[in-house]
């Protein structure tokens, strides 16, 4: 309170007291009540409180808290722990960090579990089939970015995918702790290392096969490699080794002789006493197709979209992308889907051919885009151009029911490229995407598709759609998740199916460990999307003829049903309506690989470089003394000051309420008024 304030206040009680004198002493008619002194005590106390309000003091108070810095304890919850015998090791020791005393009086301790995935709990199960150590040091770079959170980081250091975890581990700003699970005794061990396969093979070609393998032991010995598809030897070779030999790259071609999925294994014969004979073998699978989708990518410019439409098609070996000049010699027969991009004048015979042919289209326009002629060339959208160029932001349409796809973060994307000028279509279009321009939503579609009869068209509208893909790859560190996306619109428009009530999405194959999830949609009779049906999913294995049943589950626009608990094998599948005479069948195989099964031990090296100083589950005090010792993580003490106005008070007006009151029930109760 400042010295101003406080002459204020004496200044007030000094005018209080003169104005309650002046009005019970110097009156003669309330100075000749019995009562007068108790009136004037009210009525200082009213007036009092009244100039308080008016000059409305400030009072400074100050509170002070302890902050302990957190413990972030991140733990490998996957079975490569169970497999290496640590899982009741790695238990206590997080029991022991998670109940000291003195650590809990230090430091607010908070547990995590990294697998496939980064959580937040205290639920350790060894479970998990995959581990990226890389999105775990990435989260908690992410949740500890202005704390102050030594990490104790928990795992054997083997990693199944994910970028390099010893990178993203220097960009977090904390102290790590890493304790090793697992023996770190380098034993003599022959294994498969990386296999490199296309997904898809073309009926009567041979398909590649690229195999590592890899040999640590310091004695000279050959070994047999196989190739198999069931008991059948495709392809063997004897490969030697030694302490300068430590691996060998074997390139094998094989047959593609009937369609299907098959399923094939490759191996390394164990050495004598080899300690884990888990990762001697390998299973893949192909599935071999019959046919494959041409798309022609026809323009009269040079612009990056085109590179990238090419590497999105064709990142599914089931699709070829040709990028063609207008001007060059084209037999359009040859393709069952054609990219316009930016079509102009010169486009004319093109679009001929295709109304001969009745092919599928995807229109793609931007700001070299002639709408005068597109106007003029078909009937299915008008744009009164202008000029002028415009951004369009693109907002997700979530309604969407043409086919199936989720959002990869549309309304992040940066803006595409247009002429500026109001759209409009002569029959119904399905909207992926809308027009969002200078932050005002529309309903106008950006990225729309079209149902004519037996053909199908897309439309984009706008340039630089390449920027997407380049951003989907900086927020997922990969293109996947654009490609798919766009890979299942090129799909989408490539059919030449009529569209049906009930879609499904699936895999041929999947690894044994992976998400094995399989959607679908429903429709009602007027292929609106119908969120009330009850879906369910028969799944048979084929080896026992073993059925199991399972309902679908409604996620957004979309039923799913989880099928990642099913053993390896193959399986016939049959999705249901209830109540309608709808079904879909498919066949999918799960192929027998658990990735966390190929580690012998520890990786240590890797370990190390988090920090020169490990740690092994039984040294929970040299751990606990480490911490303890380090003065970066004391506890700090904090002040915080907080500044109150008196009029924020709201008992002072109560007490002039009660005066007031008290004043005027005594008068009257005297009989004074």
């Amino acid at each position: 309170m400042t010295v101003t304030n406080i002459f204020l206040i004496i200044l007030a009680a000094i005018i209080a007291l003169a104005l309650v004198l002046v009005q019970y002493y110097f009156t003669k008619k309330n100075k000749r009540s019995k009562h007068w002194m108790l009136f004037s005590a009210l009525r200082f106390i009213t007036y009092f409180s009244v100039f308080l309000l008016l000059i409305n003091p400030k009072f400074t108070s100050t509170t002070y808290t302890l902050e302990k810095p957190s413990l972030a304890i991140a733990v490998d919850n996957s079975s490569s722990i169970k497999n290496l015998g640590e899982e009741n090791e790695v238990q206590n020791l997080l029991n022991q960090l998670q109940q000291d005393e003195d650590l809990t009086e230090v430091f607010s301790i908070e547990t995590y579990s990294f697998g496939s995935d980064f959580k937040a709990n205290d639920s350790i199960t060894f479970s998990e089939q995959q581990s990226n150590l890389h999105q775990a040091f990435s989260n908690l770079q992410q949740l500890y970015k202005n704390k102050t959170a030594p990490v104790v980081f928990i795992s054997d250091g083997n990693q199944t995918y994910g970028q390099d975890f010893t990178y993203s581990a220097k960009q977090l700003k904390q102290s790590i702790f890493p304790v090793v699970v697992g023996d770190t005794t380098q034993y003599v061990d022959l294994k498969i290392g990386q296999l490199n396969v296309n997904r898809y093979a073309f009926l009567n070609n041979k398909f590649p096969v690229e195999v590592f393998v890899n040999y640590s032991g310091n004695s000279k010995l050959s070994q047999r490699f196989e190739i198999k598809q069931g008991n059948q030897i495709l392809y063997s070779e004897i490969i030697p080794f030694s302490s300068e030999k430590t691996s060998a790259v074997i390139n094998a071609t094989l047959p593609a002789n009937s369609v299907g999925v098959k399923t094939y294994s490759v191996s390394i014969q164990p050495i004598e006493n080899e300690k884990n004979i888990e990762n001697n073998i390998k299973n893949f699978a192909v599935e071999v197709i019959d046919e494959k989708t041409n798309v022609l990518l026809l323009t009269s410019i040079i612009h990056p979209d085109l590179g990238a439409f090419k590497k999105s098609i064709e990142h599914n070996q089931q699709r070829a992308a040709t990028i063609k000049n207008i001007d060059e010699e084209i037999d359009f027969g040859d393709y069952q889907l054609v990219v316009l991009y930016q079509p102009d004048e010169r486009f004319a015979r093109a679009y001929e051919q295709i109304k001969r042919l009745g092919l599928n289209t995807f229109t793609v326009t931007g700001t070299q885009t002639n709408y005068q002629f597109l106007d003029q060339i078909q009937d299915i959208f008008t744009k009164q151009s202008t000029h002028q160029e415009e951004d369009y932001l693109a907002r997700y349409n979530q309604n969407y029911s043409s086919f199936q796809f989720e959002d990869i973060g549309f309304d992040d994307f940066p803006p595409l490229k247009d002429k500026f000028g109001e759209l409009s279509f002569s029959t119904e279009v399905n909207s992926l995407l809308f027009q969002s321009i200078a932050g005002y939503e529309t309903d106008t579609p950006l990225l729309a598709t079209l149902e004519n009869g037996t053909q199908r068209h897309g439309f984009l509208f706008g340039e630089n759609s390449w920027q997407w893909r380049a951003k989907s790859f900086l927020e997922t560190e990969s293109f996947n998740t654009y490609d798919e996306f766009f890979g299942k619109l090129v799909q989408y428009l490539a059919s030449n199916k009529r569209r049906e009530r009930l879609q499904i999405d699936y895999n041929s194959f999947y690894n044994s460990g992976d998400d094995i999830v399989l959607k679908a949609q429903y429709f009602d009779r007027n292929y609106e999307f119908d969120p009330r049906g009850k879906l369910g999913l028969t799944v048979k294995y084929k080896e026992t003829n073993a059925s199991q049943v399972f309902p679908f589950l409604l996620r957004n626009n979309l039923y799913e049903v989880d099928l990642s608990n099913l053993t390896a094998g193959e399986y016939a599948f049959t999705v249901t309506v209830e109540g309608e005479q709808l079904s879909k069948s498919g066949n999918f195989t799960i192929v027998d690989f658990d990735v966390e099964k190929q580690f012998l031990s520890a990786n240590l090296g890797a370990l190390q470089q988090l920090n020169k100083q490990v740690y092994f589950p039984n040294q929970f005090e040299q751990l606990k003394q480490n911490l303890l010792a380090a003065p970066e993580f004391k506890p700090i003490q904090k002040s915080k000051q907080e500044i109150s106005p008196l009029i924020d008070w709201i008992y002072l007006l109560a007490i002039i309420i009660f005066c007031l009151s008290s004043e005027w029930f005594l008068r009257k109760y005297y009989g004074l008024i």
